[in-house]
């Protein structure tokens, strides 16, 4: 789980939750959206051209090609040592995915946002805990009481993967368990 923040054209994502190699609170990614890049001498360079899709992935997805951005990710070994930043790609995916490519090492991540309904029930419950108080909204990165922090996201685990088990007791599939193979099959949704 990740928290998304914008500075002007700057994405930055923070860890949540965390792993043996990033911990939670680290960035875990960052990207420039800017619409003009520029270099670091000053001179301008051109964005990154979009993906194109396949004709059965832009009928699915509603484009036929999908806005990608330059960007930094965060690697460490495990103990957030040796901690190095290496070149990437934010990948936007129609209105409420994307995903982040940590190009040297050929890795991606996919994200999605909660659905509005799941999103309102955390927020309703966060606001009934003891621990957040009645109406309280959710706590804010710069909120400096963990214990508050760490009951909000822990709710929000315990909804997400509820919400989830759910969905596969009910028998819905994960129309994003298979966006990306390295092999030309009709699963490949990326040209």
């Amino acid at each position: 789980m990740i928290n998304v923040t914008y500075s002007g054209d700057l994405l930055t994502a923070y860890k949540v939750t965390g792993d043996n190699n990033v911990p939670r609170g680290e960035i875990t990614f960052q990207a420039d959206l800017s619409p003009l890049k520029t270099t670091r001498g000053g001179k301008p360079q051109e964005s990154l051209q979009p993906i194109k899709l396949t004709e059965s992935a832009a009928k699915k997805w509603g484009t036929s090609q999908l806005p990608r951005y330059s960007g930094s990710g965060s690697v460490a070994e495990e103990g957030f040592i040796n901690q190095q930043w290496m070149d990437g790609q934010l990948i936007m995916i129609g209105d409420s995915y994307f995903s982040f490519a940590w190009l040297p090492i050929s890795h991606q991540i996919f994200f999605g946002r909660p659905s509005p309904e799941l999103a309102l029930k955390m927020l309703r419950e966060a606001g009934n805990s003891e621990v957040m108080g009645i109406g309280t909204p959710p706590p804010s990165v710069e909120d400096d009481d963990v214990g508050k922090m760490r009951a909000y996201i822990t709710r929000c685990l315990d909804e997400t993967d509820a919400h989830f088990e759910d969905e596969v007791l009910e028998g819905k599939s994960n129309e994003f368990s298979c966006i990306w193979h390295n092999e030309a099959t009709e699963e490949c949704f990326f040209e």
